[in-house]
């Protein structure tokens, strides 16, 4: 019997998906997984955007099927300041525990772990699992405000690289960032990507939020993170007063985002249901990535950059490392700084015509989830053909 895949994820199964649910479904269709959801503090009301079905227990595991060969587990609450190192030690060995209980009560008894939440390495010694696969989606440590929990989270990920049997990587910053310190030098570049049946998509017509918004229409659509260049923003609804610039996501700088609402021309959509993200996307002349400098920029390979690519939009972005150079570089169009950047705006909306939205859409064909889900695969399996034979 095949060992029992643990992924220790840090999204809720029944969330908007993106890599995490599609890697692991595809992968389910082979071998038998256990997609982990994550958890927070038993003090803490639940977070807004769980799933109702997915609420955390307070006290217990629960366990639902998914698929033939696919379960979804959801752990207890957490303890108290369990982001804190020696409570998280505590926490996730307490969850390594609670999982190898359920892998044996399901019939398995050999175990492998698949982290996207790297502190889940704390589990290694309760789960006790055969194979760990690490799959590193950014510079997790740059993304944490208190520097405990920062010092905590780069710790986890040195030591998850360091242990694992195989890591991959979104990005090139990434893979040349810890390609000499993985144990087995077994890393593989798989970027982000985008629906692929978003790429063939006939828009439907223009939101009610973005309906009114004059053209000239340059939006963003994501969370709205302190890591935003929001100058750059500022610099954008100022240089077409004629046009407009809406943001789409919910908003985690509230005193940035705030400042950018005094802006006469500038709409705050807030969050809005995935399945509406399309057309929100279809409705923009131009769409923005704008990040500023500093340790998520070098490392981020955004997944809004191939979903408004796929919708066939003009892309203005800052330079990012993980796209500079790289098969769908050509179809952005990079800039730093507010007048380098009102400037690629400009080129942007004069660019646009049928032929350019056609080559857009085709540059990102090759980043479709259902075609990198069977990359990922392929690199797995032949993986687990080396480990058979040492």
């Amino acid at each position: 019997m095949r060992p029992l895949l643990f992924c220790a994820s840090t999204q809720y199964w029944d969330e908007t998906w993106f890599r995490k649910q599609h890697f692991m479904a595809r992968l389910s269709r082979g071998r038998p997984v256990a997609y982990v959801e994550p958890s927070h503090s038993i003090l803490r009301a639940p977070p807004a955007h769980i799933p109702p079905a997915s609420r955390n227990d307070p006290f217990r595991m629960r366990v639902r099927r998914a698929g033939e060969s696919l379960w979804i587990m959801t752990p207890p609450m957490g303890f108290p300041l369990w982001t804190r190192p020696a409570v998280s030690r505590i926490q996730h060995r307490r969850c390594g525990r609670l999982l190898r209980k359920e892998a044996a009560r399901l019939g398995f008894d050999r175990a492998w772990l698949w982290l996207y939440n790297p502190v889940y390495v704390e589990a290694v010694p309760t789960l006790a699992p055969e194979r760990l696969i690490l799959d590193l989606v950014d510079d997790l440590g740059a993304y944490e405000a208190r520097a405990e929990t920062r010092r905590n989270m780069r710790s986890c990920v040195e030591r998850a690289i360091a242990s694992a049997d195989l890591v991959l990587a979104t990005s090139t910053a990434l893979v040349d960032a810890y390609a000499a310190r993985t144990r087995s030098g077994n890393i593989s570049l798989v970027p982000n990507g985008v629906r692929g049946d978003w790429i063939d998509r006939v828009p439907g017509a223009a939101p009610a939020p973005v309906r009114d918004l004059p053209h000239p229409r340059i939006g963003f659509v994501g969370a709205l993170f302190s890591y935003l260049d929001y100058p750059l923003m500022h610099a954008a609804a100022r240089a077409f007063p004629e046009g407009s610039l809406a943001l789409v996501g919910p908003v985690r700088d509230a005193a940035a985002v705030e400042r950018l609402r005094r802006e006469p021309n500038v709409r705050i959509v807030g969050p809005v249901p995935q399945a509406s993200v399309p057309d929100f996307i279809a409705s923009f002349d131009v769409c923005l990535a704008p990040f500023r400098p500093g340790p998520i920029r070098r490392a981020v390979d955004p997944l809004k950059i191939y979903e408004y690519l796929a919708l066939g939009r003009p892309v203005v972005a800052t330079p990012l490392e993980s796209l500079l150079g790289g098969p769908i570089a050509e179809q952005i169009k990079f800039a730093e700084g507010p007048e380098e950047f009102v400037a690629a705006i400009r080129r942007a909306l004069e660019d646009d015509d049928p032929q350019t939205r056609a080559a857009r859409r085709e540059a990102v064909r090759p980043f479709a989830w259902e075609a990198l889900a069977d990359r990922v695969e392929r690199i797995v399996e032949e993986a687990e053909r080396g480990w058979s034979t040492t």
